[in-house]
């Protein structure tokens, strides 16, 4: 059973890393995905081993103890800033409702804007008034160990904030507009087929994200767009929306 899970979750990650590489790289990678997948699998192969020697688990431990408890929970906690309250929740359930065709609970608004951030906050809060150096039975980690993971913990947050801040140089305007300019949507983001992408322009007028795309909007002369994203948490009727947007087509 530890085995199903462990390839499960392994499955999971794997995919979601080697689609990311590719997405970024389709003309080179595209057409040698078997062989980049292999590749891959192979370097993991060997990152692993140190994990399965006789002092494997004091490796593991280390691991464990510093980027499960810290860099997950940050990582998890700006993801739901971004979707909840950046590129905002209504839109984001507009986006759902145009790939499945029905409108997602109000239980998953909650979760995604209140529950889980408020969770992930007392969790992190609970880690760092509690921290202690990482141990394993009654051994005691050297500093230079602990040094190492630390810097694990770190090498999957750094990019975050080292991304962000090239972003807002590369932007043009003062701060404040550099700032909105990097929090608008990109013109690509959308669907990737043509024909999503033309429903997915029409919706923009009836739900837009917080900050809205630079684009040239669809408008419905039959759309309320004054049910907008601009209170946050605004319960817009989504599944009447959809049919709006599709009707429009």
């Amino acid at each position: 059973m530890l085995f199903a899970i462990g390839l499960d979750s392994q499955f999971g990650m794997f995919e979601t890393t080697i689609s990311a590489f590719v997405d970024e790289f389709p003309s080179v990678l595209k057409k040698r995905k078997t062989l980049f997948t292999g590749f891959l699998c192979f370097v993991m192969f060997l990152l692993g081993l140190p994990c399965v020697t006789e002092g494997g688990m004091y490796v593991l431990q280390l691991m464990d103890w510093y980027s499960a408890a810290f860099s997950l929970m940050i990582i998890s906690l700006l993801e739901l800033i971004c979707i909840s309250w950046v590129y905002g929740i209504d839109r984001f359930f507009m986006d759902i409702s145009l790939m499945i065709k029905r409108t997602p609970s109000l239980w998953w608004k909650l979760c995604w804007c209140y529950i889980t951030p408020g969770t992930i906050i007392c969790l992190l809060c609970f880690i760092v008034i509690n921290h202690e150096a990482v141990t394993y039975d009654e051994y005691q980690y050297p500093k230079w160990a602990i040094v190492i993971g630390w810097m694990i913990a770190f090498c999957s947050i750094a990019p975050i904030p080292i991304i962000a801040v090239i972003q807002l140089l590369k932007a043009e305007g003062t701060f404040y507009q550099r700032l909105i300019s990097c929090l608008q949507p990109t013109e690509k983001w959308g669907p990737a087929l043509e024909e999503h992408r033309i429903l997915y322009r029409k919706s923009l007028s009836l739900v837009s994200s917080r900050f809205p795309q630079k684009r040239e909007s669809f408008v419905n002369p039959n759309a309320n767009t004054t049910q907008g994203n601009n209170d946050g948490l605004c319960m817009v009727r989504t599944g009447d929306v959809l049919l709006t947007a599709e009707s429009s087509i």
